[in-house]
């Protein structure tokens, strides 16, 4: 592809001013010839996956250093270009995207192990400092995502594996959902390839002969519009992708015949009053499924989604849903924190500089750069216990709900009532007796529902137990509980335990085990040593909070100690 023909792409979403496109010039020839000889698995030349990648990003009206980004993100990596030369020819801000970049993807994910937890520890790192970094990954995934087929089988597993377990939610948190909704769908795919092909038979089954009718049905609901003087600005529509049809299945006990939004249309209008007469002329066209209808702008999701939906009959036995908004929503809906970015407005503002600025964010998205910056100072020694928390206090999504006064509390979708009472103190979590939600009185593991009124009910003789940790769903609750048991219960909760352990002796052997042992809080009580010719034989009495933390502790030292021979 000639710059010129990129260039023209990219100036279809967003216009750049003549610097900015000679900037953008230079990172693309720069590019060209470095990855010039590089090819990828399928047999393509590289640099065409760094376009792709740029592309993704002006599709979502990204700023230019952010575009010359994309188009420079794998250099470092795979074409061995030096970052000096990268900041002497495009500077401080367009380096550190591309570095951060190289960096999170430099540890090769693995499931509930220490290099998963340093990779997600890096990408927390950095987009709490530049919101663009999580985007500029994203778009770099997506493609990658996209040609996944040409890898290995093994391989393909592993990236599918995170993109679901990480990107896929980043996108969705961010508001990205039609990025979130193909990461999921690619994952799926490649995760659990014969589920997803049944899927896509049976919905190709019950859609066949619907397609040949759906220019009639536009051009009936376009005609209605226009005619009452309605500023229509597009009518689209989309097939169900089959991950998200397998998870609306997992909630409807597998009965395709409840799944009624196989196909999904969206109406674009300039006013909410507007989306509102809309809603009207559908319902005068065809019959609605009353029970199928959400007002999402009235009540907004708690990410933000506005629009309003609706279920119809628009042939026989073949229903549509309708998803009515206005332009300002739809933008926000596909874009969600990118949208951020395009507005000129913010351009010259420090945060918009930095990927800060939280000027046109929603409160949802400000909330997750705070939980970022508040993760990204969080030392673990645990690392599943780590990952585990992160994803469920960041990445996962998130429900609101309310105290009996009316304050709105957020938490991770999946909490239970515990996790809430932490959440409003921690002096009430630790006296927990009781809860009752909508005035209903609900065991301890409940999981309450955003909309939900919950009241929780304390006794000063009620304290924390160990049970409690396999309750609690938060990092916050955890915390406490795990803080109070160690302050008040340590001796009623703790085991001991006697660790032998058999290595190749060298000098400071014992302190690299003792610093491990220390790193997982364990206490050792009592240290005896020998040697037998070059072996070193260690005996630890120890003080372990149960035989689960003594297993991680004997993996992390010998996944750490190369030394190591037996550890009994």
């Amino acid at each position: 592809m000639s710059f010129e023909d990129f260039a023209k792409l990219i100036s279809e979403n967003k216009k750049f001013d003549n610097n900015e496109l000679e900037i953008i010039k230079k990172a693309f020839d720069f590019a060209k010839e470095k990855f010039n000889g590089i090819y990828r698995k399928n047999g393509e030349p590289y640099f065409n996956h760094c376009i792709r990648t740029a592309l993704n990003l002006a599709k979502l009206k990204m700023d230019y250093e952010t575009i010359c980004a994309g188009l420079l993100h794998d250099i470092i990596e795979d074409a061995k270009v030096e970052k000096e030369e990268l900041v002497k020819e495009f500077g401080e801000n367009i380096t550190f995207l591309v570095e951060a970049v190289t960096k999170i993807g430099g540890i090769k994910y693995r499931e509930k192990n220490l290099v998963q937890a340093e990779n997600l520890r890096k990408l927390i790192l950095y987009v709490a400092e530049d919101l663009r970094v999580a985007i500029l990954k994203l778009a770099d995934r997506l493609d990658n995502m996209r040609t996944l087929e040409y890898l290995p089988e093994e391989k393909r597993k592993r990236i599918a594996l995170e993109t679901y377990d990480v990107y896929a939610p980043l996108a969705l948190r961010l508001g990205i959902f039609e990025w979130a909704s193909e990461l999921d769908d690619l994952s799926f795919k490649f995760l659990e390839p014969e589920k997803y092909r049944e899927i896509e038979k049976e919905v190709k089954k019950r859609l066949e002969g619907i397609e040949e009718i759906l220019p009639e049905i536009i051009e009936k609901i376009e005609k209605e519009i226009i005619k009452r003087n309605i500023n229509l600005h597009a009518i689209q529509y989309r097939i169900k992708k089959p991950s998200s049809v397998y998870r609306k299945l997992q909630k409807k006990n597998f009965d395709f015949d409840q799944i009624y939004d196989l196909i999904a249309f969206r109406i674009i209008v300039s006013t909410v009053d507007e989306c509102y007469l809309v809603l009207g002329i559908l319902h005068s066209l065809f019959k609605p499924l009353l029970e199928e209808f959400d007002d999402y702008i009235t009540y907004p999701k708690p990410n933000g989604y506005q629009s309003l939906h609706t279920t119809l009959l628009i042939a026989e036995n073949k229903y549509a849903e309708f998803q009515i908004r206005t332009l300002e929503m739809h933008i926000k809906n596909e874009e969600g924190v990118a949208a951020y970015f395009a507005y000129a407005q913010f351009k010259d503002t420090k945060g918009y500089k930095k990927g800060l600025g939280i000027e046109g964010l929603s409160e949802d998205e400000i909330r997750f750069i705070q939980e970022l910056t508040k993760w990204k100072n969080i030392d673990n020694a645990n690392p599943e216990e780590f990952l585990k928390e992160l994803k469920t206090d960041v990445l996962q999504e998130k429900i609101y709900v309310f105290t009996p006064k009316g304050d709105v509390i957020e938490l991770p979708r999946g909490s239970t009532v515990l996790d809430f009472a932490y959440k409003i103190h921690s002096e009430i979590g630790h006296h927990f007796a009781g809860a009752k939600v909508n005035n209903k009185i609900v065991p301890i593991d409940y999981e309450p529902k955003t909309g939900d009124v919950i009241e929780i009910i304390t006794n000063k003789n009620r304290h924390p137990s160990p049970d409690w940790l396999k309750i609690v769903k938060t990092y916050n609750a955890r915390k406490h509980i795990k803080s109070y048991l160690k302050k008040f219960r340590f001796s009623e909760i703790r085991q001991t335990y006697e660790l032998k352990i058999i290595a190749k002796d060298r000098i400071g052997l014992l302190k690299d085990i003792s610093n491990i042992i220390s790193a997982y809080g364990i206490n050792i009580i009592e240290v005896r040593s020998q040697t037998k010719g070059n072996l070193a034989i260690l005996k630890f009495k120890l003080v372990v909070n149960d035989k689960d933390e003594y297993e991680r502790l004997k993996s992390a030292i010998n996944r750490k100690i190369s030394d190591v021979i037996k550890i009994e």
